[in-house]
C-alpha cells in the first residue's frame, strides 16, 4: 500500500471538517441528509425519465422530463459535495471499501447514461435503442443505491 496515499487519507480525517463530521452530533446527520436529498433528486428524476421511456402507455409524462434535467444536475452537485464531506470523515476506511468504489463507478455510469437518454428523448420519438438505454439506466441507478447501502455493511 502506498504510504503517501494512506497519509493523505489520515490527513483528511484529521482535518477540521473530517473531525467535525466524525465526532460531532450534527456533522454526519446533516451531510447524510443532504446526500439523501441529492441522491433522491438525481436518481428519482433519472428513473422517472427511464420508466416513461420503457412504459409510455402506463406512465405518460404530461411534460417532458428533460425540462427538469437541470434540477437533477443540482441534485448531483449536492450529492458530490455532501458525499465528499462524508468521505472526509472516514477516508481511510471508506477508500478501501469495495462497495464504495463500485458505487462511484455506477454513479458515473448512471450520470452518463441518463444524460445521453435525456439528449435522445429531446430530439426524437422513443426507439428500441432508447428503451435499452432506459433499462440500463434503471439497472445502474438501482445498483448504485444498493452499493451505497452496502458500504455500511461490507469492509
Amino acid at each position: 500500500m502506498n504510504d503517501t496515499l494512506l497519509n493523505g487519507l489520515y490527513w483528511l480525517e484529521e482535518s477540521a471538517i473530517g473531525d467535525w463530521v466524525a465526532t460531532s452530533i450534527w456533522g454526519y446527520p446533516i451531510f447524510l441528509t443532504l446526500h439523501t436529498i441529492g441522491m433522491g433528486t438525481i436518481v428519482g428524476l433519472s428513473l422517472m425519465q427511464a420508466i416513461s421511456v420503457l412504459l409510455p402507455r402506463v406512465y405518460p409524462l404530461q411534460m417532458p422530463i428533460y425540462r427538469f434535467w437541470k434540477v437533477a444536475l443540482l441534485g448531483l452537485i449536492l450529492n458530490v459535495i455532501s458525499g465528499s464531506v462524508l468521505f472526509i470523515g472516514s477516508a481511510s476506511s471508506t477508500w478501501f471499501n469495495w462497495p464504495f468504489r463500485i458505487k462511484l463507478m455506477l454513479i458515473l455510469t448512471g450520470v452518463l447514461l441518463s444524460t445521453s437518454l435525456t439528449r435522445d428523448t429531446m430530439q426524437t420519438d422513443v426507439t428500441g435503442k432508447q428503451r435499452i438505454k432506459a433499462a440500463a439506466v434503471v439497472v445502474v441507478w438501482l445498483s448504485a443505491l444498493v452499493a451505497g447501502r452496502l458500504i455500511a455493511y461490507i469492509d
